[in-house]
């Protein structure tokens, strides 16, 4: 029996290797077929008429109605409208960095002369019909510098290399449309200025209305000015004045009547984008966006959302997303350096109110989320601290009571541990209530929170498993693990403007699988894989056991890998070495240094291996790993990696889920395992009832350990990876003091407690 139970254990290791190696080839992504396969190529033919862009810093959908903006909401029915993130370098994105993104088609920004809320582009010098602004050289040397090297006075570049021309009207527009050396070819102060010819002889114009700005900006006073870096980084950014509802109201339809203009005069055939570049002055929020005329594939943009692959969105694209898709527009070939890709139309509801109502809700859930983040996580580290400083005082105070006040203690701890290990999940589960549309939204998505919460402590205590060891919290991780799992193969709309997931106004990501859901999905994947094993083990079953940890585990970094999912390259990396772990100690394999070198050898080699290969596919359809491995070829990785490295390092000044970190590993390896009146902490006691356990929190902290090395999140992972984990250990604990507290006069012998490697009857209570 003994050579047969080897013989097996060995096979398991066979085939969890197997698994390992063969795993990442599922991370590369299918070849797209059709017209998907070109997204962001040329477009088949040019235009008739000029590519316009027109520019309003500020410009929002709730603004924009027929009363106030006739022109424009005309013109909004007839082509594809869509909310577009304006994130740029920093928080707020200033008029001179909206344009400068532009220009560049990569996040960028400038050096301030003064510092104010934001500034003003400088008024361009003329040189003949055309101008040229003054000191752009130092926007091109500022941001090359950057941590996104961004090459500002590419647009123009790449136009006057195609053999075109390009039209400025207005001192933003000229940032955006001049070349590398500053320069545009026709450049008029205002559309009162444009002609028949001027479109007929600019390939591309680019038009800038800042009277919002105007309302609460001034130009810079004093160009010549010397930089006092130190003093920028120290202050914090005032907010603008604030402004009359009706002075704003004047200027949106001053804003609406140049428009008005441009369109009068705009020759057939033209393919014209109106965008909110930038914010006016104040915070940023998700700002307008619509293009009209023929589209990146020939199509008419005269209906529907827009959408791009920088999102994976409807209704929702970017800001560097405009330079990509005006060259598209003008069959000019996409020059290196560019991160967009370009506008796509898809449906949206018929009912054209409806369809802006929508992206007003989107706006509105973007705002909230990104208002009560900080207050959020704030409250998350402050509720997880206070459940243990609770449960070490029950620990100390309780433990030598009378057994009824105890179990009574304990299983109020219990329902606590429980609740506070769902509040992640429930932060997901809120966005299936529409809470964006009630009255006071802020208060609806607490609301929905705590009901989330709630319902699913109530499902762990409800059933039959709530009298086992592991029970109610198997169950916990499994809500955890099959939200997010059943999330990304639907489009990650849970995470979306979750207080836990992503919102496109911080624009960290847009689809896929985040890191701090990253971290939740992948622990509480783990703790599952240990609840079931406990019941398999228990039944005799070490190879079933086994096996479903690893189907669970595979399906997991499949759906955290592919670019069609999570598309989430670090959290695999950091997931692989979790898994072998918990895989191997549920097999009662020993973790050897040599067994997670091996581990983590085949990985990397693979991985480098996808990573090559898919660098050899077109450049639009590669996905992270074979981008990375063209910037490993193209000496640019190191932009990359340095500003991820520096983003990890930088997530330890947050202080708040540092403190969390460490203190839910003081709790856990010094509360948990303090001996009370026994021999040995209640920990360790657990791990006698349910071997399993041990399992599934070292693959977490494995993994925990591993996301905040190779995540640019940091600390984030471990934070929250142990708000899930540490938690369901406690509801382990609490059932284990309720059992055999203290005092009881005979300490009950677990019918489980066998050695790791073996277990020989089924415990008390099968969970």
């Amino acid at each position: 029996m003994a050579v047969a139970h080897r013989s097996g254990q060995s096979r398991v290791a066979i085939v969890l290797a197997v698994l390992l190696v063969l795993l990442p080839l599922t991370l590369l992504p299918p070849v797209p077929a059709g017209p998907a396969a070109a997204v962001g190529a040329p477009a088949p033919d040019r235009p008739a008429g000029p590519v316009v862009l027109v520019g309003v810093p500020g410009l929002m959908w709730e603004e924009i109605d027929a009363e106030t903006m006739p022109n424009l909401w005309a013109l909004a029915q007839e082509s594809a409208i869509g909310n577009m993130s304006i994130r740029t370098v920093t928080s707020r994105t200033c008029p001179v960095d909206g344009w400068l993104s532009v220009s560049a088609g990569q996040r960028a920004a400038s050096e301030r002369q003064t510092y104010s809320i934001c500034e003003l582009p400088r008024l361009p010098e003329r040189d003949g019909d055309g101008a040229v602004v003054p000191d752009y050289s130092e926007h091109i040397e500022y941001n090359a510098a950057s941590r996104f090297a961004a090459r500002v006075g590419l647009l123009g570049d790449a136009v006057h290399a195609a053999g075109g021309s390009t039209l400025a009207v207005g001192p933003g527009a000229a940032l955006a449309a001049a070349d590398g050396d500053g320069r545009v070819d026709r450049y008029l102060s205002g559309v009162d200025g444009l002609r028949p010819e001027y479109w007929d002889e600019a390939e591309l114009a680019v038009i800038g209305l800042d009277d919002l700005a105007d309302l609460y900006l001034d130009p810079p006073k004093n160009p010549d000015a010397e930089i006092d870096e130190d003093a920028v980084e120290e202050q914090e950014e005032p907010e603008p004045d604030p402004i009359q509802d009706a002075d704003r109201v004047e200027r949106l339809s001053a804003v609406d009547a140049q428009l008005g203009t441009v369109l009068d005069s705009l020759p057939p055939g033209s393919v014209l984008m109106v965008a909110g570049v930038s914010v006016e002055a104040g915070a940023s929020n998700l700002n307008a966006a619509l293009l009209h005329g023929v589209g990146p594939d020939g199509e008419d943009f005269d209906g529907g959302y827009l959408a791009s692959e920088s999102t994976r969105r409807a209704g929702l694209v970017t800001l560097t997303d405009i330079t990509t898709t005006l060259l598209h527009a003008l069959s000019v070939d996409n020059p290196p350096g560019l991160v967009g890709r370009a506008w796509m139309e898809v449906p949206a509801p018929a009912d054209f109110d409806e369809a802006v109502t929508g992206l007003v809700e989107f706006n509105t859930a973007a705002k909230v989320v990104e208002s009560l983040m900080a207050g959020f996580f704030s409250g998350l580290v402050a509720l997880q601290l206070l459940i243990y400083a609770a449960a070490a005082y029950t620990l100390k105070r309780y433990g030598d009571r009378d057994r009824k006040k105890r179990d009574l203690v304990l299983s109020v701890t219990r329902v606590v541990a429980l609740a506070g290990a769902a509040f992640p999940v429930s932060s997901y589960l809120s966005n299936l209530i529409p809470w964006w549309s009630a009255e006071t939204p802020q208060l609806a998505l607490l609301s929905s929170v705590l009901l989330a919460d709630a319902l699913v402590v109530g499902a762990a205590m409800a059933g039959p498993w709530r009298r086992g060891i592991l029970g109610p919290s198997t169950v916990v991780a499994g809500v955890t693990t099959a939200v997010l799992f059943i999330d990304m193969c639907t489009g990650a709309n849970l995470q979306m403007n979750s207080p836990t997931g992503y919102t496109p106004i911080v624009a960290g990501r847009f689809y896929g699988l985040g890191n701090i859901a990253f971290a939740t999905f992948a622990t509480g994947m783990l703790m599952t894989v240990a609840g079931i094993a406990h019941v398999l083990l228990a039944r005799g079953l070490r190879t079933w056991a086994v096996a479903s940890a690893l189907v669970i585990g595979v399906a997991t970094l499949f759906v955290i890998g592919w670019p069609n999912l999570g598309t989430d390259f670090g959290g695999v990396v950091a997931l692989i070495p979790g898994l072998a772990v918990t895989v191997l100690m549920i097999a009662g394999r020993r973790v050897t240094p040599f067994r997670l070198l091996a581990v983590a050898g085949v990985a990397v080699a693979v991985i480098s291996a996808l990573a090559y290969l898919d660098y050899l596919r077109p450049p639009n359809e590669r996905s992270h790993l074979g981008l990375f491995a063209g910037q490993v070829v193209n000496g640019e990785a190191w932009t990359v990696v340095s500003r991820k490295l520096g983003a990890m390092l930088g997530s330890l000044g947050n202080w708040q889920l540092t403190l969390l970190s460490a203190c839910a590993l003081l709790f856990l390896f010094a509360v948990l395992n303090n001996p009370t009146n026994w021999r040995m902490g209640v920990l360790q006691r657990v791990y006698e009832y349910a071997p399993t356990l041990r399992a599934g929190l070292t693959g977490s902290l494995v993994t925990a350990l591993t996301g905040f090395a190779v995540n640019d999140s940091g600390i984030a992972i471990p934070a929250l990876a142990l708000t899930v984990a540490v938690p369901l250990t406690l509801a382990a604990c609490t059932w284990v003091l309720r059992r055999e507290g203290p005092n009881s006069h005979s300490r009950h012998k677990p019918r489980s407690a066998a050695p790791a490697t073996e277990v020989t009857k089924r415990p008390t209570g099968m969970w």
